[in-house]
């Protein structure tokens, strides 16, 4: 059905002279299958590495990527031996843990790219930043990267604390999950490690902080600025979002929210 539909789009283009418009409606779905590229069965190396996708360097990374793959994972939380990497996964549902070839592994993929959405992470990727507002753009990576932006990393409880999240304990000997913007002392249990907007989990523990809660960093970049609704880019203004696109028929004042995934992903994508 949506082969047909995105099909059926084409040849409007064609006929109406609206191919460049056609285009940028489908521009995020497979050219082959036409699925979205979330759910499609091929990824770039750099899709699936938190590192290269934020662009921070790779040494720990790579050091975690042998020692998970040995573990049948394609992410595991580094810094912990085999033992407590179990009980740290034991702590999740487990069609959210990454063992390959599985669902889990699956759903980490598409994790990393509706809450690191690569628009939001380089100006290279963006299409339409208007070039008087790239040195704005720029600023706002810089500041959210040295402000907001952070990986937070796995540790045995030394000492029983509460979960921020659900106010429950985290006791001497379980596994949790420290942010190190909030402090050395505040441990989150590792299923309520969470964006608080989406509820989903943070994927690869990567994590942005505002106003003391987490965010995934999608969603940090939607309190500061408004996401586009057809191009799913994070605008100056909502002034410039609706400019832009009223004229090609893609103005997010005509999507319902039921044209927005659960995950805040928009639908209508370009």
């Amino acid at each position: 059905m949506r082969h047909a539909c995105v099909r059926l789009l084409e040849l409007y283009g064609k006929v109406f002279d609206q191919t460049e418009l056609c285009q940028l409606i489908v521009r995020k779905t497979c050219n082959s299958c036409k699925c979205p590229r979330e759910s499609h069965d091929v990824f770039h190396e750099e899709w699936v590495n938190v590192r290269e996708r934020l662009g921070i360097g790779q040494d720990q990374d790579k050091w975690n990527s042998r020692d998970s793959l040995s573990q049948g994972l394609s992410w595991a939380p580094p810094g912990l031996p085999p033992y407590k990497v179990d009980q740290y996964f034991k702590c999740l549902p487990q069609d959210k843990v990454p063992k390959l070839g599985t669902s889990g592994e699956k759903h980490r993929e598409k994790q990393l790219m509706i809450q690191l959405p690569k628009q939001d992470l380089a100006l290279a990727y963006c299409r339409h930043v208007d070039p008087a507002h790239h040195t704005s753009y720029d600023d706002f990576i810089t500041a959210r990267n040295e402000i907001a932006l952070d990986i937070a990393y796995a540790k045995e409880c030394t000492l029983k604390t509460d979960c921020p999240e659900c106010g429950r304990s985290v006791n001497q000997g379980d596994v949790g999950v420290l942010a190190p913007k909030f402090g050395e002392k505040i441990l989150w249990h590792p299923s309520c490690f969470i964006c608080c907007q989406c509820k989903q989990l943070l994927v690869d523990l990567t994590y942005c902080v505002h106003d003391d809660f987490l965010y995934c960093e999608r969603h940090y970049a939607e309190q500061l600025k408004p996401r586009c609704a057809a191009c799913d880019e994070a605008w100056k203004n909502v002034v410039m979002m609706e400019a832009d696109h009223v004229g090609s028929g893609l103005s997010d004042r005509g999507l319902s929210d039921g044209d927005v995934d659960s995950a805040g992903a928009a639908s209508a994508r370009c």
